[in-house]
């Protein structure tokens, strides 16, 4: 190969690594986000056992919103599952059928741009989402001490956010994190080792370790040792800059998903049951 295609070639690749920095830059949608955009089927979860209505309200800025809930039974407390960044809240109605079983209300809310739901995926909607859940329990008569807020994967910055902006002043029951992050440059950063400017190109960090050492809301954190989308030092990570009381429970051999294969709920329930005599 001459010199003068040596360098058409150099410049080729330069731009398609600027053509790659902006895409990732303009549209994150394409590389972060996998929503199912079909509505949940509400009607096949409850044939299947999960007994839920489904519920609407607004975001903030006037969004309409909708999430599946069961009343609590036994407990007295609603626990809030809030998903990750991929299929709609249909897939994960399974998660919560041992912790009914237990006595604990339910609830699982939709965010925008997932489900049947319009709008554009970002932290922002994430965020704003997550919070709007919150508040329709208080709307119905919960407090903080009734709500235990839980959060899987991208879904751990929606728990985060709503625990750290709506829990300064009251302390929720519990904030469980299932498979987090500490932020999401650094899941780049472990899974993709090409050296891209990830600070500069990820506009929506979904910094979750700035917030978590400001909560003061009982901690659980759950990851899996052989997780490669989320390495588990990173949930590490973010351990370490929490405040007591908090734990954390790493399954040897359990991957990203699969976390419930390994009775992660049983676990739960038990640290619910702890946390709720030590209060």
């Amino acid at each position: 190969m001459n010199k003068s295609n040596v360098l058409k070639f150099i410049v080729f690749l330069v731009a398609c690594y600027i053509v790659f920095c902006l895409c990732v830059y303009l549209k994150p949608q394409w590389f972060f986000y996998n929503p199912t955009t079909t509505a949940s089927n509400l009607k096949t979860a409850r044939v299947k056992g999960y007994p839920a209505t489904k519920v609407e309200y607004k975001a903030t800025d006037g969004q309409e919103l909708y999430a599946w809930f069961t009343k609590p039974q036994t407990k007295g407390q609603v626990i809030v599952f809030m998903h990750g960044n991929s299929y709609n809240i249909e897939k994960f109605y399974y998660k919560m059928l041992p912790l009914i079983k237990a006595g604990y209300g339910t609830m699982m809310p939709e965010y925008r741009g997932f489900g049947d739901i319009e709008g554009t995926i970002t932290q922002e909607t994430i965020g704003s989402d997550g919070i709007a859940a919150i508040e329709w329990l208080y709307s119905q008569g919960y407090k903080n001490k009734d709500i235990i807020v839980y959060g899987m994967s991208l879904g751990s910055y929606a728990a985060t956010n709503a625990v750290y902006t709506l829990g300064q002043k009251n302390s929720f029951a519990g904030l469980i994190l299932e498979v987090p992050f500490d932020n999401l440059p650094n899941v780049v950063r472990e899974v993709v080792l090409f050296p891209f400017p990830l600070s500069l190109i990820i506009k929506d960090e979904y910094d979750n370790i700035s917030k978590i050492s400001k909560i003061n809301t009982p901690l659980l954190i759950m990851g899996g040792s052989e997780d490669k989308t989320v390495p588990v030092n990173l949930a590490k990570n973010l351990f370490s800059q929490a405040v007591e009381p908090k734990k954390i429970i790493v399954y040897e051999g359990a991957e990203h998903n699969n976390l419930y294969d390994f009775k992660n709920y049983q676990d739960i329930i038990n640290w619910l049951q702890t946390n709720e005599k030590t209060r």
